[in-house]
């Protein structure tokens, strides 16, 4: 890493703010998608991969008034899935003269390498957790190919296919039936219209650019669209959240500009995934799902990143004379969808000019849209 920390002319008399202005980087909510907003912490610094165990059950039964000779049985159909782990290494080698030239500056070096590698570490965890370290070999939330189910974003009645154009009232309710699929596809939609009705709420995190947000919490919900409290001032984030939270289902929306022209011909992602399923064992003596519900090495997860520790190891070590080594480290899987049932991978368009003004888009060429 470069230290750039040139000699200064100053004049006196003069105050210098100790402050310093840092280039700030997008907070990624990347870590939504997961159980917990958490690393699954379980692996060692020798593991080179990750088995999880598969169950299927099938189960026949019988009845009638006279006996069978042969009675109805259960199968049990054992198997695994695996992805390979990988380590993580940042290294900084840095000399007196830079400590010396750092302190100038009312600066600590060691701390600001320190944090400059963890920023390091988890920038890369967010690229493995979304496309993998190898994403040619199906890596990656992203790039998963078992059961993930990818949509284009149609055009509305009126023919615009780009978020900022679109009908406000239309994509409300796209997002909600993008929603209500995920929930239907993991069997949790309860028949009192609840899902995981007497349970705790389904967590459903949506992962977009800004740009896609902003425009979702900025466009207003017409009266016409949407008849409940906060009609005609409620944006599409809380028009959705308010509904699916009377549904028992918490909406999480969370940032990440990296899935910037990542969909369909170029189009914008929006990832909407349940990361765990919920609970739901105990809640009634006859349960048509009671194998999964009371087993009790069940896996509720439906995405995994799996790490040897949560946050990177550092060591540090001498070079030389003069100079210091600093080596951070740490192994972790590609973002894994273990239940791809569970993400839908939405493509939006976004016009070209959607960067937010006061005078608003000012055209509507659409940089991503379907029929690019």
């Amino acid at each position: 890493m470069a230290l750039i920390a040139p000699t200064r002319m100053t004049v006196n008399p003069s105050y210098t703010d100790p402050r310093f202005l840092i280039n700030y980087a997008l907070r990624s909510g990347f870590m939504h998608l997961f159980p917990r907003q958490e690393l699954d912490v379980r692996l060692t610094e020798r593991d080179q991969a990750v088995y999880v165990p598969v169950l299927d059950l099938r189960t026949i039964a019988q009845a009638a008034q006279s006996g069978y000779n042969e009675l109805p049985s259960v199968s049990l159909s054992l198997d695994y899935i695996t992805t390979p782990t990988y380590e993580q290494k940042i290294r900084v080698v840095y000399s007196r003269e830079d400590l010396n030239a750092a302190a100038n500056w009312n600066m600590s070096l060691t701390d600001a390498y320190s944090n400059a590698m963890r920023q390091g570490h988890f920038q890369l965890l967010r690229d493995a957790a979304l496309f993998g370290f190898n994403p040619q070999n199906g890596e990656g939330l992203l790039n998963s190919s078992s059961g993930t189910v990818r949509e284009l974003l149609p055009a509305d009645s009126n023919g615009k296919s780009t978020v900022d154009d679109y009908d406000a009232g239309q994509l409300f309710q796209s997002i909600n039936r993008i929603i209500t699929g995920q929930l239907n596809r993991c069997n949790l939609l309860g028949i009192t219209g609840r899902y995981n009705d007497g349970g705790p709420a389904v967590k459903v995190t949506c992962l977009a650019p800004q740009r896609v947000l902003g425009t979702l919490v900025s466009k207003i919900v017409e009266l016409t669209s949407y008849q409940r409290v906060g009609s005609g001032s409620a944006s599409i984030v809380q028009a959705v959240i308010d509904v699916m939270k009377a549904a028992n289902v918490e909406v999480i929306f969370a940032a990440d500009d990296e899935l910037r022209g990542r969909g369909t011909n170029g189009t914008d992602v929006m990832l909407f995934t349940i990361p765990e399923l919920p609970n739901m064992a105990a809640q009634g003596k006859i349960d048509t799902n009671v194998f999964a519900d009371e087993f009790g090495q069940a896996n509720l997860s439906c995405n995994g990143l799996f790490a040897d520790r949560s946050i990177p190891t550092e060591i540090t070590g001498p070079v030389g004379a003069e100079a210091t080594d600093v080596v951070t480290f740490m192994r972790s899987t590609s973002g894994w969808a273990l239940r791809g049932e569970a993400t839908t991978i939405l493509s939006v368009g976004v016009s070209e000019a959607n960067e937010f003004s006061a005078a608003g888009p000012q055209s509507t060429t659409a940089s991503s849209t379907a029929g690019n």
